[in-house]
Formats: C-alpha cells, structure tokens, sequence
C-alpha cells in the first residue's frame, strides 16, 4: 500500500465463485470502511451471532487490502464475538468449516449479489442463511476445548501474563489454522507482522498453558490448537456450546 493510506490505492479482482468479481472501488474504502467500523462498534440490538456474519461479509465483499482480506474477515468475525460474551468463539475452528465446503461460501456470496442485481438492495439474508446453518448450527456437536482451557487462557490475559502481539497470535492461529497443524516457520511467514523470536516464545509459552500441543517430526515440530500430542482428537475434550 501507499503511505499513508490504510486501504489499497487499486483495483482488484476477488477469485473462487463461479465468476470474479471486482472488489468495492479503491475510493470508496475509506467511507465503506468507517461505517462498517461505526456499524461494529454500535449498540443496535441486533443479534450478536447474526451481526459477526454481517461484518465478516462486509469485510471479505469490500475487500480493502490487496492481500489477506479472507482471514481479516475471520479475525474480525472472532473479534466481535469475543467482545459480545463469545469466548468460546476463540476455540472454533470457522476456517475448517468454510475450507470443507467454500463452494456453499461463495454461492453465498453470489446469490446476495445477484439478488442485488435485481432488487438495487442489497440484502445478506443468504449469507445468514449459510452461516446459521453451515456454519453456527456445527458448533453445538463439534469438539472444542473445555472451560477449564477457556479459563486458563482468559485468566493468564487478565493477569497480563500474554501480550497483545501473542493474543494477535493467537486469535490469528484459531483463525488461519483451525484444526490444522503448523510450525513455526510456517507462523511467521503467514502472520508476517512478527519476528521469529517472538513466535518462538508464544508457541513455547502456550504450549506450556496447554493450550498448543506439540508433535516432533525428525528435525521439525508442529503444533496444533488442542487435541493430543500425537495430532489425534481428545475425546476428553468434547463438550456442547
């Protein structure tokens, strides 16, 4: 990007529906984006699982960075169901779910386009529509970890114990990685706002919370959100929402 410009200054094209589509135009990011930020950060009274959806699809549609914008939209998605009484949001592997059926993701984007086309509103009800039953309706039967982990990880940032470039980390791994393994290398290449040395220490630092297992491959060792040391799922640590 420019200096001085907290948006793209060009033109994109966003890939991986049936057609590309252009992103919303470069000068009318810094407008888009300020009401969306307004919208967020609103007491509407709107249901809050709803609105993180509305948010999420705003971002990823505006699309504002020339890179990076899909795990954007998932951070922001996160961020606004953390900070609505949602801890539990932090442990939940959204990018799984999209990543096991982004066809029925971007169909939900076209048809909401496409429904615009038509009507000139632009109305995120299949957006909604997807999310409710692709996405939220998986978290009541899905494993996520147990409130004892959700406290050791809430009670160690208000004891100042994690940073605010770990928590960033960390937000950034349940939203990036799910489920999935990763190493080190792997964190600073794709986090790139991090020296190593500090992912290094948070890796290590949550590994000793027990909040990321580790498994040791010849000269490399991965690390996952949850589970066993070997990769498998622990069965111990199923619960409903």
């Amino acid at each position: 990007m420019l200096p001085n410009h907290f948006y793209r200054h060009g033109e994109v094209v966003i890939v991986g529906g049936e057609e590309p589509r252009p992103g919303l135009p470069a000068e009318r990011l810094p407008g888009a984006m300020k009401c969306l930020v307004d919208f967020a950060n609103a007491n509407d009274g709107i249901n809050e699982l709803h609105k993180a959806a509305i948010l999420h699809f705003a971002f990823a549609y505006y699309h504002p960075y020339f890179d990076g914008n899909g795990r954007t939209a998932w951070l922001f998605h996160l961020w606004y169901l953390v900070q609505q009484g949602y801890p539990a949001a932090l442990f939940t592997s959204f990018s799984r779910y999209i990543a096991e059926n982004k066809d029925a993701y971007y169909k939900a984007y076209e048809r909401v386009e496409r429904n615009a086309l038509i009507s000139g509103y632009t109305d995120v009800t299949p957006f909604l529509f997807y999310f409710c039953n692709g996405v939220y309706n998986r978290l009541q039967v899905d494993a996520v970890p147990p409130k004892t982990d959700l406290e050791v990880y809430q009670t160690a940032l208000a004891e100042g114990k994690i940073t605010e470039k770990e928590r960033l980390l960390w937000e950034y791994v349940l939203s990036a990685y799910g489920a999935e393994e990763f190493t080190t290398k792997q964190l600073e290449k794709d986090f790139r706002n991090a020296a190593y040395a500090t992912i290094r220490t948070f890796v290590m630092k949550f590994h000793e919370m027990g909040l990321l297992t580790a498994r040791k491959a010849g000269n490399r060792v991965f690390y996952r959100v949850g589970g066993t040391s070997d990769g498998r799922p622990n069965e111990s640590k199923r619960r409903t929402l």
